[in-house]
């Protein structure tokens, strides 16, 4: 980034002053590892969150609540979060760029992009909830948080907070990508919850990399309520997948491809829930 393009380094003393900073035009920092591929085209202001007390995980029945300015590293080594849903967040992070770009790059950063991430289909999926601030506080889901579109508004991630899956539940991420550390074509994570009598209570499969930002499928996780997480139900909510996806072409796959890749990538995550579960 070209320090001629940065007119200040605002650490502000508290939260309120950081809003205020963004409501004015500055852009929030911490790992800072997104602003370095796509700096500013014009002077801009930088507002530093690491001086804000928004780091740390704290465990709460069973789930956890992680601040906004907290590395995906510690994320991966906190045996709190390694505890949900199967171990799959750490799972999905070890596949998630270099160690060296987790050691900066901060959970509230990376959610505050709204695309180009496996770590947003697995928070889908695992029902997190985030908290932002606007001035005042505010809290809702993060599938709600897309959806209206509050990443692109003047605001401060503070915190995510992931719930802890009921008991008899399965979740599994899976991803297709050429190399180790190049963005993934497709994505794919999935949570099942199986009721008293062994049918699906609840599903969520969740598909990102279309290349729009991670969005349930809703239509397959309708189709799976009810009905036992057979080889033959996989097959036809894998294949259901595929045809509901919302996929498109760019320059790393067309979206025939990423359809191909979603009826596969749905498949594998059911096929592994279901033999955990089994």
């Amino acid at each position: 980034m070209s320090i001629a393009n940065v007119s200040r380094f605002i650490r502000p003393p508290d939260l309120s002053a950081a809003v205020a900073a963004v409501h004015g035009g500055a852009i929030p920092v911490s790992g800072g590892t997104d602003l370095m591929l796509h700096p500013p085209v014009r002077a801009t202001d930088l507002v530093d969150l690491t001086a804000l007390p928004l780091s740390g995980i704290e465990r709460y029945g069973g789930g956890v609540r992680i601040g906004a300015t907290t590395t995906l590293t510690a994320i991966l080594l906190d045996p709190g979060v390694a505890a949900i849903g199967d171990g799959v967040i750490a799972t999905m992070l070890i596949e998630v760029g270099s160690p060296l770009l987790r050691n900066r790059a901060t959970i509230g950063g990376h959610l505050a992009r709204g695309r180009l991430s496996d770590v947003i289909p697995v928070l889908l999926a695992l029902d997190a909830t985030i908290t932002w601030n606007d001035g005042s506080g505010h809290t809702q889901s993060l599938a709600a948080f897309y959806r209206e579109g509050r990443h692109r508004s003047p605001i401060i991630i503070t915190a995510v907070t992931i719930p802890q899956p009921p008991t008899r539940s399965g979740s599994a991420f899976r991803k297709f990508t050429r190399t180790a550390f190049e963005l993934a074509i497709l994505n794919c994570a999935c949570r099942v919850d199986l009721g008293d009598g062994g049918a699906i209570a609840a599903a969520r499969v969740v598909i990102g990399e279309t290349p729009a930002v991670a969005a349930s499928v809703n239509d397959v996780e309708v189709h799976l309520v009810g009905r036992p997480l057979t080889s033959e139900v996989i097959l036809a909510a894998s294949r259901m997948a595929a045809a509901a996806v919302p996929a498109r072409s760019d320059e790393r796959g067309s979206a025939e491809y990423r359809r191909a890749l979603a009826e596969v990538l749905v498949r594998r995550c059911l096929t592994e829930i279901a033999e955990r579960l089994s």
